[in-house]
């Protein structure tokens, strides 16, 4: 899919569920993480909006790269939960903002929203579980 914002890049190959899915975008910067997805037909359902089983794949992609970031971990979810406040469209740039709120030793907390624009289409809270990269 064309006009992707600029300084984004894509994961391929890492997990074939976002593959078929995606393409998911993300951008490392100062100002944090950012994460998007550019909505393109196959994400949509009948009436051209963003079927919602995509947009909790895609937030579920955002709280693995929020929840990853500056670690050397992987991590598994092991609790998840939104809610949907507005319709996203095709077309749309959907964007993922979050913060991870606490991290323990076993557990990474984390929360955020998705937003088409201005407008926030969708809110999520997720709970992870640390896990030790091979060899470590």
């Amino acid at each position: 899919m064309t006009d992707i914002p600029e300084g984004y890049k894509s994961l391929t190959g890492i997990s074939p569920a976002e593959d078929h899915i995606g393409p998911f975008y993300y951008k490392k910067s100062e100002q944090g993480l950012s994460l998007g997805f550019r909505a393109g037909a196959h994400n949509c359902n009948g009436i051209d909006t963003v079927h919602g089983g995509v947009l909790m794949a895609f937030a579920d992609y955002a709280v693995t790269m929020l929840a990853l970031s500056g670690v050397k971990e992987n991590c598994t979810s092991i609790s998840f939960s939104s809610d949907f406040i507005a319709a996203a469209r095709l077309g749309d740039w959907v964007e993922a903002r979050g913060e991870v709120v606490r991290r323990t030793g076993s557990m990474t907390f984390v929360n955020g929203r998705l937003f088409s624009g201005d407008t926030v289409v969708l809110t999520f809270q997720s709970v992870v579980r640390r896990l030790k990269k091979s060899g470590q």
